[in-house]
């Protein structure tokens, strides 16, 4: 009975369980944001690409995309699909300030599927991310937390562990996987890989490659060699942080490992053009702060 008692005690605590919603309402605010943020860059092109203005449009974008689903191979007028875009807008805004929260967030996740269906040539791999973080939180109770729908229409409570715990599952997943993938000699005996893209002409800010070449001995190989670890090691910091949840004595590795990650990506966004990747990795790190941490800094602002 006893041990029975800590599985039940240890799975309620790392996934069945119920918490605070204040963490995930921080999360869906700082991630919906970037959301936001995101869809409005597209201003001003939006009928160049996804309605019959495209320069691929008709059966020619279905023949080019024959395994991509989008609402806008069927509607493909202009002004309607700017009406829709337009629509996905004011969903994306609901949705950050919490209010009518399910429908603005399927409405939001709708549009975000149908433009990378309707024209995937626009995105990358890391956007891979971006629209696996968009269904995900869009299928979460995030409206129960620091929302519009709490405060005016009583619609908050608590939320279930496992919405804060599947965004730090997918963490661990593009780290890990991308860290393993990484078993070239530029990333292991050389040391090369950092150096090799902050001086491409493809990737870079600035043409520093001077200086890069002289930092790269001392610098910048060990800082290669320290991500490939840290990437590779992310999965374990999770399962340790899960862990902790139940035993205390496993030491609170998150400000090791996601300080380092915060001057890892920002260091990339100052180097390199990676765009929106940066600020949306970083909005999932909100994810690791527990309830009544985000309880206390939403208090310290309530102060002024």
């Amino acid at each position: 009975m006893d041990r029975r008692g800590r599985l039940a005690r240890l799975r309620d605590a790392l996934l069945t369980g119920e918490e605070d919603p204040a963490a995930l309402g921080l999360l869906r605010i700082g991630l919906v944001a970037v959301f936001t943020a995101s869809l409005l860059s597209h201003v001003g092109s939006v009928a160049e690409y996804f309605s019959s203005a495209s320069p691929l449009a008709g059966q020619y974008a279905r023949q080019a995309f024959p395994t991509r689903w989008s609402l806008f191979f069927t509607i493909d007028d202009p002004l309607a699909v700017q009406a829709i875009f337009a629509a996905g807008v004011v969903a994306h805004v609901l949705w950050l300030v919490g209010l009518f929260t399910r429908p603005a967030a399927l409405l939001s996740a709708l549009v975000w599927v149908s433009m990378v269906g309707r024209n995937p040539l626009l995105y990358a791999m890391p956007d891979q991310l971006h629209s696996a973080m968009i269904v995900w939180l869009a299928l979460m109770p995030t409206g129960r937390g620091l929302s519009l729908d709490a405060r005016w229409r009583g619609k908050g409570g608590p939320v279930p562990v496992w919405c804060r715990r599947i965004v730090q599952l997918q963490l661990a997943v593009v780290y890990t996987s991308t860290g393993l993938a990484k078993h070239g000699a530029t990333w292991k005996s050389e040391g090369t890989a950092i150096y090799f893209s902050l001086v491409s002409p493809y990737n870079r800010h600035f043409d520093l490659s001077r200086v890069l070449a002289t930092l790269q001995p001392y610098v910048l190989r060990p800082i290669t060699w320290l991500v490939l670890a840290w990437e590779v090691g992310f999965s374990g910091f999770v399962l340790a942080h899960w862990l902790r949840e139940r035993w205390r004595r496993v030491p609170d590795l998150r400000w090791l490992f996601l300080g380092f990650g915060v001057a890892m990506h920002v260091g990339i966004q100052m180097m390199m053009y990676v765009e929106w990747f940066t600020p949306l990795t970083l909005a999932c790190y909100l994810a690791f702060l527990r309830p009544d941490e985000v309880r206390r800094i939403v208090r310290r602002f309530a102060r002024g």
